[in-house]
C-alpha cells in the first residue's frame, strides 16, 4: 500500500512546533504519522522561512533551529521555483502565498492539503483537509 503525500501548510507546522491550542493535539498526530512512516509530509522551502521568522519571536534561535532540524528529519522540503510563482500569478486564487503553496504541492505530487484554512484553496484538483479531518479519516 502507498503512503499518503500529505503538503502540510504553514499554519499546520506553526500549530505543532508552536503547540497552539486547540490546534496542537492534531498537528502533533499528523507529524507523529511522518515520523512513523506512515505518511509522507511534504513541505514547502517558504514554509521552512516563514516558520522559522515567525517561531523565532516565541522561542529561542536555537530552539527554533533545533523544531526545524526535527521537521527535516521526518519531512520532504519540497522543490518549487520559477514554474509555481508563475502559475501562482496568473491563479484565480486571491491569495498569491496561499496559490504558490497549491501549485508546490501539485507540482511534488501531493496526494492532500493539510490546512486549517481550506477556503484559500477554493478549485482545487486535489482534497484539502485540516489535520483533524486527516487524522480522524486514518
Amino acid at each position: 500500500m502507498n503512503k499518503d503525500s500529505v503538503f502540510v501548510d504553514t499554519n499546520i507546522i506553526l500549530d505543532w512546533l508552536g503547540k497552539r491550542e486547540p490546534f496542537f493535539k492534531y498537528a502533533e498526530e499528523l507529524f507523529n504519522m511522518a515520523e512513523n512512516e506512515k505518511i509522507e509530509v511534504l513541505v514547502s522551502t517558504m514554509s521552512f522561512i516563514s516558520t522559522e521568522y515567525i517561531l523565532r519571536k516565541q522561542l529561542s534561535m536555537s530552539k527554533t533551529r533545533q523544531a526545524l532540524t526535527g521537521i527535516r528529519a521526518i519531512c520532504k522540503d519540497c522543490t518549487s521555483g520559477e514554474n509555481e510563482i508563475d502559475l501562482a500569478m496568473v491563479s484565480e486564487m486571491k491569495d498569491f502565498e496561499d496559490s504558490f503553496q497549491y501549485f508546490t504541492a501539485i507540482n511534488n505530487s501531493a496526494n492532500v492539503i493539510i490546512t486549517r484554512n481550506p477556503k484559500d484553496f477554493k478549485g482545487s484538483r486535489i482534497p484539502i483537509l485540516s489535520a483533524e479531518e486527516y487524522v480522524k479519516l486514518q
